[in-house]
């Protein structure tokens, strides 16, 4: 355990992944969950499957630091 604190957020869509890149940001732990397996894995590869401005970077450097993984399960 790293000692920060950790969060799951289930469902990654705009609001879901927005919320936990940005928790990430923050110093939390996140775990994003999402039934969609193309998702997760586009999201823990550090690439937004949508565009929102000022977001796929916040998400890169929260999967690069291990703050932020994606998972179905």
């Amino acid at each position: 355990m790293s000692g920060r604190p950790q969060l799951t957020v289930f469902g990654t869509g705009y609001l879901g992944t927005a919320h936990a890149a940005c928790l990430a940001s923050l110093g939390f732990e996140v775990l994003g969950v999402d039934v969609d397996a193309a998702r997760a894995s586009v999201l823990q590869a550090g690439t937004l499957p949508f565009y929102e401005p000022g977001l796929e970077p916040l998400l890169r450097a929260g999967v690069h630091s291990g703050r932020l993984a994606f998972t179905t399960s």
